[in-house]
């Protein structure tokens, strides 16, 4: 019985070590995706166009990933967080 129990007990923390690890995969992914698509616009108003693209091509192959990923909504909810942050933190700079 102890070590039915000792295999069920690694068997969960396994599981929950997996969980976490995965969470915060889509977390920093949409995290990394909306700072390039952010510097992507700011470089597109400096007008830098080669530079924006590249950075916007970088945050899209990370935004695909995702597109048919059975995470998608909550990625995708993140990043949208993680960019309206980040465009409301440079508005603060420029206004200051």
């Amino acid at each position: 019985m102890k070590h039915l129990n000792k295999h069920i007990l690694l068997v969960l923390l396994f599981f929950l070590l997996l969980l976490s690890t995965s969470c915060g995969g889509i977390n920093s992914d949409a995290k990394k995706a909306a700072k390039l698509t952010n510097k992507s616009i700011e470089e597109t108003n400096e007008l830098n166009l080669d530079e924006a693209e590249k950075l916007y091509k970088r945050s899209l192959e990370i935004i695909n990933k995702y597109e048919s990923h059975k995470e998608s909504e909550k990625f995708f909810k993140l990043y949208q967080e993680h960019r309206d942050k980040g465009k409301t933190a440079a508005q603060e700079q420029k206004s200051q």
